[in-house]
């Protein structure tokens, strides 16, 4: 009997023992209330989603312990407070009390006030906000919507909305090119980190960096590089693949590692042209002597213009039609028409004449003349270079004149010919003054950089030491004194091209057989 309520009572305080264990948890049984979520619908909210156009951008909430607090935090440069303030927000938005942003929220799709307190799972859509911020922003960049939700118990989550802005790289030519200055600019947004603008004239090997200026401006611009003439003059040339010039298009480019991120192409103005630089103009123009006779002398302009002349046929040409002494020493060639043909000459037997040609005026008086240089010429590009053709017959020096200071060195030595191009802002023409007399008013625009009428802002030269049979392309680069100087087409005269069959002709020293063709006058860009 003893035994059987011993068992009994050993069986009692083993319940009695698993019931204590059990009553361990009875606290836990029902789950503990969940926090609240926030996620996006389609997508990781944790990872950045790219703004594209259209997007989806629903956002899920759910608070099993019901919402009691909201909030949005707006971290964008393009959503700044000063921006939000003018559609009525901010960029701490309160969705449970919302004061008075309630219509603004609703109108970018963010619920509020009684729509999201108290509810336990809630869905708005930002799909039309987000794609707008491309429409206010260009550059690459993040935009970020902080959400916190917090329950009625306190429990809340913070998620953060990442959105990735790719900028556009847009790259426009502004349409400003300075052909003068030779200079334009580009606008180029959104340059990657790394990148470049670059420009060269189309179809060209090597590319040019164009230089920042502000924000996105940028400028393509010569690069002068600068040496010193036989005078020992600074002189200044422009780079090549550097500056804008007229009559060509360019590539403009943004780069990155070599590779195009963005191009586009512009095509500047066609530029100036030579009046006449064709040779194809002839005219008459009547010469009066000293008795007031009028003569016809051959004139190396069409009709009605008055750019070119030549300093001896007033002299040598004929006379009422009736021919008196020689052919003009500038005509157009006989066996080529639509080229100035230049030749020396001996003129009475003793007297030498070089062949000349000139944009300016000749005044003959008694035994000397006077070659006016410098015509006015509307500017409205810098060229890189006079372009011309010529050929040339080039013998010895078989005359010297008695006024050339340096006679004897020249005698018997092998003559040269000579074509220069000058752009000067002079305020008159400048004369220089040769025949029987002691000529004076001799100049060389490359040995000054002035006269007494003005600046030689640059010149292009050409001397000519041997013959040539066939038409020889030539090209005179420029070499500019004053690189900074601004245009001159307003400027009395500011344009002189020369063409001699000698270069000592002022002084009547040369060779009396040297002839000279020349043709196609024109600038190259």
């Amino acid at each position: 009997m003893k035994k059987l309520v011993s068992m009994t009572m050993a069986m009692a305080m083993m319940a009695a023992l698993f019931v204590a264990c059990g009553d361990d948890g009875t606290d836990d049984e029902t789950p503990p209330p969940a926090v609240p979520t926030i996620a996006l619908d389609g997508g990781d909210i944790d990872q950045p989603q790219e703004i594209t156009n259209p997007m989806s951008v629903k956002i899920g909430v759910t608070a099993p312990g019901a919402i009691a607090g909201f909030t949005v935090t707006i971290d964008s440069p393009a959503l700044t407070a000063e921006m939000l303030a003018t559609v009525g927000l901010a960029t701490e938005l309160n969705l449970v009390n919302p004061g008075s942003m309630a219509e603004a929220l609703g109108a970018l799709g963010f619920p509020s006030g009684e729509a999201v307190s108290g509810k336990t799972a809630l869905t708005f859509d930002i799909s039309k906000l987000v794609p707008m911020i491309a429409q206010i922003y260009n550059e690459t960049s993040d935009h970020k919507f902080i959400l916190k939700v917090t329950d009625a118990k306190g429990k809340s989550t913070t998620k953060t909305l990442t959105c990735h802005l790719t900028g556009k790289v847009a790259l426009a030519y502004n349409n400003d090119a300075d052909l003068w200055a030779n200079t334009a600019t580009v606008t180029a947004a959104n340059v990657p980190d790394g990148g470049s603008v670059q420009y060269r004239v189309k179809g060209a090997a090597d590319w040019t960096d164009a230089v920042l200026v502000e924000g996105s401006k940028y400028r393509l611009a010569p690069v002068y590089e600068t040496s010193k003439n036989a005078a020992g003059l600074d002189v200044h040339t422009i780079k090549a693949g550097t500056g804008v010039f007229a009559a060509t298009t360019y590539e403009v480019r943004i780069a990155k590692d070599g590779q195009a991120v963005d191009s586009k192409e512009f095509a500047t103005a066609v530029g100036d042209k030579i009046p006449n630089g064709d040779m194809s103009g002839w005219s008459k123009r009547i010469w009066i002597d000293g008795s007031n006779n009028e003569f016809p002398i051959t004139y190396p302009n069409p009709e009605g213009m008055k750019v070119w002349d030549s300093g001896n046929n007033a002299f040598l040409e004929q006379n009422n039609g009736e021919e008196t002494l020689f052919t003009p020493l500038c005509r157009q060639d006989e066996t080529e028409p639509g080229t100035a043909r230049l030749q020396a000459r001996m003129v009475l037997g003793f007297v030498f004449a070089p062949g000349n040609m000139f944009t300016g005026d000749f005044d003959y008086s008694g035994f000397s003349g006077t070659v006016n240089f410098g015509k006015p010429y509307a500017w409205t590009a810098r060229p890189r270079a006079l372009k011309v053709r010529y050929k040339a017959q080039i013998g010895k020096i078989d005359k010297v004149g008695s006024y050339d200071p340096d006679k004897d060195s020249y005698k018997d030595q092998p003559d040269r010919a000579r074509i220069f191009v000058a752009v000067v802002n002079w305020k008159a023409q400048h004369g220089v003054t040769s025949g029987m007399t002691e000529p004076a008013g001799m100049w060389d625009p490359a040995v000054k950089t002035s006269l007494d009428e003005g600046a030689i802002l640059g010149y292009g030269d050409l001397v000519i030491t041997q013959t040539a049979t066939g038409w020889i392309e030539a090209t005179l680069p420029f070499n500019w004194y004053a690189k900074d100087a601004a245009n001159p087409a307003s400027a009395p005269f500011s344009l002189v091209i020369s063409c001699a069959t000698s270069m000592r002709g002022d002084y009547l020293t040369g060779c009396s057989t040297n002839t000279m063709q020349v043709d196609d006058f024109e600038w190259a860009y």
